[in-house]
């Protein structure tokens, strides 16, 4: 499969099958991965990943406690939270790609813009083995101070990304993408 075929045919995949996703496997593609450009060759990011049961289960107890912090969840059904933690244990893998923030704001906007360059190549290369994912910036969690303090984060950095990661049986069909000339302006 060429390169263009990989980014033409990738698609977001929000339901995954119950096939493990191994922690060598998440390794595998994020050494590719890290090949993105990035200036200076600063590597501004590292990762966070709850891909076993026990992982899974202390995140989503994580993000629900963060939640109930927030005024607008407070109140939130015991029922709902536990449909929602018990649906985040079933996602295979949930990767966070952490950003370190610089001071200055164009560093700042060249490590996001690095980070972001290294998700789309763990995508890309996810789904040449078939692995599918959701790129996810939620900011109820990922501007959340005390979930971010959960999940060791420190305080010069931000969530670049939030991946749910996993197999599929599934590809949804491709939704269509206006043409570039429709987007150029010539100089």
């Amino acid at each position: 499969m060429s390169i263009a075929d990989v980014i033409q045919k990738r698609r977001t995949i929000r339901q995954f099958n119950e096939r493990k996703l191994t922690t060598d496997t998440i390794l595998q593609i994020l050494y590719v991965a890290v090949w993105a450009p990035n200036h200076g060759l600063r590597e501004p990011w590292r990762f966070i990943c709850a891909a076993e049961l026990e992982a899974k289960e202390l995140l989503a107890d994580r993000i629900v406690r963060a939640l109930e912090e927030m005024n607008r969840y407070k109140w939130l059904p015991g029922k709902i939270k536990d449909m929602y933690k018990k649906k985040m244990i079933q996602i295979p893998a949930i990767l966070f790609v952490i950003v370190k923030e610089e001071r200055g704001k164009l560093k700042r906007e060249e490590d996001f813009a690095a980070a972001c360059a290294l998700i789309q190549n763990l995508q890309l290369c996810a789904w040449e083995r078939e692995i599918g994912m959701v790129w996810s910036i939620d900011e109820t969690l990922c501007a959340n101070q005390i979930f971010c303090d959960k999940i060791g984060m420190r305080k010069e950095e931000r969530i670049a990304g939030m991946l749910y990661m996993g197999y599929y049986d599934h590809i949804p069909k491709a939704k269509k993408r206006t043409p570039a000339e429709r987007k150029m302006t010539w100089l």
